[in-house]
């Protein structure tokens, strides 16, 4: 289940705090963390209904090699935090909460970062679970996922895996929503699988794919292979995944092929890109609105891809159909990167 938990009154607040503790069970974390991580959950919603009224909450299971992860997104629209210091400190909190503020949240979870403004309202990220090694070799990436408003079945999904020496990573969309479309997205990470998994060639990978599921209900795919420490992104796409290359010269979209997996054997579009140092590449599903600038509020990109994308996912959500999105940064060498153990 990826559903936006809709966070308008105490019993959605109950919601999350019992969806949190599932997970974590699932994940098989100690009955100690388990309570830590029902805490956060507790007292990021209620501080959303105290501050901005309203918000939404996703709280997703991400299933990984040996490092499950527990991604929570807590995001509203309200008035924005005027005083994030103050906020950080132990007893700033909802008269409602458990009084913890800021400060114990951000020591509770493995990771945090926050997001504030009077334009934006407020976006608060925090992990729990196992911890990706990608800022190690120079790549940060991250996915999120979440259904169409009416089904409990996520017809999008990705793939990202990480080595000391590549990011790859699969974003696909089945055809349409619910069940029929999830199938249709794990018959493409099936066939993916079978070719041999992610590859340093996604055009060679796309034709594998494609020629797999010829004839099959379908789905729009894109791949992309980032070679380190050279830094050079080989892409391939079938079909409507849009990818952004955010860089010093700006935003380039890369371009796609028409087309569907399911239909005739194809590599789909490829291109080579150099990236450099700072640069950011976005994939996202038409579930999501076509990002351009505006999407992008000062100081966004300077968050970690977990909050970008939870922002973005929120703020772009059609709302009539499933929507992924990935976001990757290439780190500099040396970036201190405060989201992974204390407040910004």
């Amino acid at each position: 289940m990826n559903q936006w938990v809709e966070i308008d009154d105490r019993s959605a607040v109950a919601v999350v705090r019992r969806l949190a503790r599932r997970h974590g069970v699932a994940i098989g974390l100690p009955e100690t963390r388990v309570g830590e991580l029902a805490i956060v959950a507790t007292e990021a919603a209620t501080n959303m209904l105290r501050y901005a009224e309203r918000g939404r909450a996703l709280i997703e299971l991400v299933r990984q090699p040996g490092a499950d992860v527990i991604n929570m997104i807590f995001t509203d629209r309200g008035p924005g935090i005027s005083d994030i210091d103050r906020m950080f400190q132990d007893g700033e909190s909802s008269t409602d909460s458990a009084g913890l503020g800021l400060g114990a949240i951000v020591r509770l979870s493995d990771t945090f970062d926050i997001f504030s403004s009077p334009d934006t309202g407020t976006t608060i990220v925090c992990t729990f679970g196992g911890k990706s090694s990608g800022a190690d070799c120079g790549v940060e990436a991250v996915g999120l996922r979440v259904c169409h408003p009416n089904e409990d079945t996520c017809g999008d999904d990705f793939q990202i895996r990480q080595t000391p020496r590549a990011t790859d990573v699969l974003l696909c969309d089945g055809l349409g929503h619910g069940p029929a479309a999830a199938e249709a997205a794990g018959e493409v990470i099936a066939a993916a699988g079978a070719a041999g998994g992610l590859s340093s060639e996604p055009g060679k990978l796309m034709r594998q794919i494609t020629e797999r599921l010829v004839g099959r209900r379908g789905a729009v795919v894109a791949l992309m292979h980032v070679a380190q420490p050279q830094m050079e992104l080989r892409y391939a796409a079938l079909g409507n995944i849009s990818t952004l290359l955010i860089g010093a010269k700006g935003i380039r979209r890369l371009a796609v092929r028409d087309g569907r997996i399911g239909g005739a054997a194809t590599h789909g579009y490829e291109e080579a890109v150099q990236l450099e140092a700072g640069d950011m590449v976005i994939l996202h599903s038409d579930g999501l609105k076509t990002l351009r600038e505006a999407h992008f509020p000062p100081g966004l990109l300077k968050k970690s891809p977990l909050l970008i994308a939870g922002f973005l996912l929120d703020r772009a959500f059609r709302g009539r159909d499933d929507a992924s999105i990935v976001v990757m940064r290439i780190n500099r060498g040396g970036d201190q990167l405060p989201w992974q153990n204390s407040p910004p």
